[in-house]
């Protein structure tokens, strides 16, 4: 029995990049994404990785997502679709990195194809400096869930 699945995760920040790039076919990585955003935010509260509490926050705390809830402000355009800084796949590129053609092979939207392509190559930030606080195990576990 196939079940039904949803085409909306609401909760925008814990959201995985397949499921802002509409695809329909997923599966059990789209739950262990949001616990590596939770487990990024976990080790964000240790004092080596925050000094105060101010400075903790959210790994990815974008504040749009095209296509589902777009920017509505967004004046620049790249190869057609609008571009913020703050919107949901930006805010995780500046943290992962964009995608390799290996990764890209994956999507079969055309239009999210050509919404990856409108990003600038952006190399992949050092989770282990980011989270100082964690262990090699811990930088390890959160490479591996994102």
């Amino acid at each position: 029995m196939k079940r039904q699945l949803t085409g909306h995760v609401v909760t925008r920040w814990y959201r995985a990049p397949e499921l802002i790039l509409l695809e329909k076919d997923y599966g059990q990585a789209i739950d262990m994404w949001s616990v590596g955003c939770i487990f990024a935010e976990m080790l964000g509260m240790m004092k080596q990785s925050a000094a105060t509490y101010l400075d903790r926050k959210p790994l990815f705390p974008g504040k749009s997502c095209f296509p589902l809830s777009p920017d509505r402000h967004a004046r620049i355009q790249a190869n057609g679709f609008p571009v913020a800084r703050d919107d949901q796949l930006a805010v995780i590129f500046d943290v992962l990195g964009t995608p390799g053609d290996d990764d890209i092979s994956y999507v079969t939207d055309a239009k999210a194809l050509g919404y990856l392509r409108s990003f600038t190559n952006i190399p992949r930030m050092d989770l282990a400096q980011k989270y100082p606080g964690a262990s090699g195990d811990g930088s390890d576990l959160l490479n591996r869930m994102l």
